[in-house]
């Protein structure tokens, strides 16, 4: 069956002030796609449109009214997306990523603000991500189901594989670190990696 090999550790991006909500949704959805993840029932033959069309699994939204703090919303909301693990210039059909990203923003609220001497509606809150990936093995069952092969399986995983295993464990770190950084840059935030420019929607969306 399939299992996860191994983990990388948590990466967290939290942020609070005023920004766009839509236009960081649109930001994550192309920098996803152009990293590689999709969602869990897409193949190499859904068209790109539909890539993401699972990939939200959780929307959860309350509202809060003024008291004893901020008020506005609260949400949650759970994305889980996969990317197949480049082996030798091919796709392994043993190995694939799996990234989780679970989004909270709490005191959402409105806000009419005036940026470079244009009106626009943005959002004030608070927002926090959390980026968690981790490389699973055997995802299509086939070593586990296949009389001979499910026997060699541990030796296959820890000595046959491990070196590219601790390689595939380095590149994910490496790839989830970026797009957290890249989060970060959108939202203005210190970064410690460099950040090529991008094409995506800026802060507010009305940027020269």
């Amino acid at each position: 069956m399939p299992h996860i090999i191994t983990q990388i550790p948590e990466f967290r991006v939290k942020y609070k002030d005023v920004f766009s909500l839509k236009n960081l949704y649109v930001m994550m959805h192309e920098l996803l796609m152009e990293e590689g993840w999709w969602g869990f029932d897409t193949s190499e033959l859904t068209p790109g449109s539909e890539l993401h069309a699972d990939i939200e699994t959780l929307y959860s939204e309350n509202v809060f009214q003024k008291g004893i703090h901020y008020g506005g919303k609260e949400m949650w909301v759970w994305w889980r997306s996969k990317r197949a693990t480049p082996y030798s210039g091919k796709y392994h059909g043993y190995f694939r990523d799996l990234l989780n990203i679970d989004w909270h923003v709490v005191y959402l609220q409105e806000r009419e603000i005036v940026h470079q001497g244009k009106k626009m509606r943005t959002q004030w809150g608070e927002l926090e991500m959390f980026f968690n990936a981790r490389i699973e093995a055997d995802y299509t069952g086939q070593w586990e189901n296949h009389r001979i092969l499910k026997h060699f399986q541990k030796i296959y995983e820890k000595r046959i594989m491990e070196q590219d295993v601790e390689k595939r464990e380095k590149e994910l770190w490496r790839d989830v670190y970026r797009i957290a950084s890249k989060v970060k840059a959108w939202l203005n935030m210190r970064t410690y990696l460099p950040v090529p420019e991008q094409f995506h929607p800026k802060l507010y969306g009305w940027e020269e």
